[in-house]
């Protein structure tokens, strides 16, 4: 083999090992991603819905805790309920507990409206 063939061999080998496709997300991945979008598109209505509630206007954090609690009532009172989320505060550790448990209490509807969805269309099929 001569030098220039080498070289082509070489740069095809070094083509296909940096192209080659990066590994696959897992299932588990993918069902998180989707659902933090649907928590980020929840949190995006809440804000919309706060800015034209007076309660929520007096100060920035006002704010926030009502977009919070708008997302999730329930994670937020477990989450913030006795602590609330003061003026300049940025707590990071309570920020990825309310989305983890927003992320569980989607991921729970959709189990329970997939359930009932199956059970309708059982009873359905059965009526006929």
């Amino acid at each position: 083999m001569g030098p220039v063939a080498r070289i082509l061999v070489i740069a095809l080998v070094a083509m296909l090992v940096y192209t080659a496709p990066a590994e696959a997300k897992s299932n588990k991945q993918r069902r998180t991603q989707s659902l933090d979008r649907e928590v980020k598109a929840r949190r995006s209505e809440c804000e919309e819905e706060m800015k034209l509630d007076a309660r929520c206007g007096a100060s920035q954090i006002d704010f926030d805790n009502c977009v919070l609690r708008c997302v999730s009532e329930t994670c937020y009172d477990s989450v913030y309920g006795a602590d609330a989320l003061e003026e300049g505060e940025v707590d990071v550790v309570r920020g990825r507990t309310f989305r983890s448990c927003a992320r569980n209490e989607l991921r729970n509807l959709k189990v329970a409206e997939n359930q009932r969805s199956k059970e309708d269309a059982r009873r359905s099929a059965e009526a006929m």
